[in-house]
């Protein structure tokens, strides 16, 4: 997916004349500027039917302090945009020193209090200082500072692994008379909304999946009357899911097996003669689904007694 990321730089843009799949808006810095395009921005991008993300461009100073003044700015728009951290060295006395624990915290604690986790957006050059904090990345790697539009393979793609890249600052878009930082996406606008911890119709509506009963379990009901007879048993198994012709299969092998003698039992009406002789009681035998050698035998021992 194709996207950008804006700030007040670009303020009286027109997103909708902007064609792109997603919109990244910077909501605050520190913990005392907060972007005074952010809800416009935030607002139309989701009007337009666009995803969204938020980002909070790290100060490096008390991370509790810079998160909640973050989250409160964008209180509105959480579980309907992806969360951002932008992590760079420009008033951020952090960077470079302690890295990976100040990112690790801020997002550790964002995470608690929205249960969405935070990407993480710095540049390639610095990208193993935070890899380790375990968030998605968003990373910054320009090929040149030439104005381009949207690229489908961008420079040195899959060299390296992230969730998005901004590939660069120079970008120039029909609508726009301005550079805008481009960006793609390595996910689908489903995964993306999961990340975000939107709330799709399709989520929201979605019936419990119902566990079946195995055939056999329902032939066993089927026979203990629960199902009906005739076509009220053949009405009621389809609208249920099940397969007719599969259960009365099942149905008729349990009535068969109950019918089932015994060895021993068999043999004793062989003696008696209700099974017949020779070729006859062998096949007789075999229908009913009995062993005719393994039921001569047990003739041949009891009569030997």
């Amino acid at each position: 997916m194709n996207g950008i990321d804006i700030s007040a730089h670009q303020d009286g843009i027109n997103l909708s004349k902007v064609a792109c799949d997603f919109i990244i808006v910077k909501a605050t810095e520190g913990s005392d500027y907060f972007n005074r395009c952010f809800n416009d921005h935030a607002n139309k991008t989701l009007k337009l039917g666009r995803l969204l993300g938020m980002y909070h461009y790290a100060n490096g100073g008390d991370v509790k302090k810079e998160a909640d003044f973050f989250l409160g700015k964008i209180k509105k728009f959480i579980g309907k945009g992806i969360i951002a951290l932008d992590w760079e060295a420009d008033n951020n006395p952090r960077f470079g020193r302690d890295d990976t624990e100040w990112c690790e915290a801020w997002c550790s604690y964002v995470y608690k209090r929205t249960g969405l986790k935070p990407f993480i957006y710095i540049q390639k050059s610095s990208m193993d200082r935070v890899k380790s904090a375990g968030y998605p990345l968003w990373i910054a790697q320009y090929a040149d500072d030439n104005d381009t539009g949207f690229q489908k393979t961008p420079w040195n793609e899959g060299s390296y692994n992230c969730i998005i890249r901004q590939y660069s600052s120079h970008g120039r878009l029909n609508g726009y008379n301005g550079n805008l930082d481009l960006n793609k996406a390595y996910i689908s606008k489903a995964t993306w909304q999961k990340l975000a911890g939107v709330k799709t119709a399709t989520s929201s509506t979605a019936k419990p999946t119902i566990k079946k009963k195995s055939i056999a379990t329902i032939a066993k009901e089927v026979l203990a009357g629960k199902w009906g007879n005739g076509d009220v048993r053949k009405s009621k198994l389809t609208k249920a899911g099940y397969d007719y012709n599969k259960v009365q299969n099942e149905v008729n092998k349990q009535v068969k097996a109950s019918h089932v003698k015994s060895t021993d039992e068999i043999a004793r009406e062989v003696i008696a003669g209700k099974w017949g002789n020779g070729e006859e009681r062998k096949t007789k035998l075999k229908k009913a689904g009995y062993d005719p050698e393994k039921i001569q035998k047990r003739v041949n021992e009891l009569m030997a007694r």
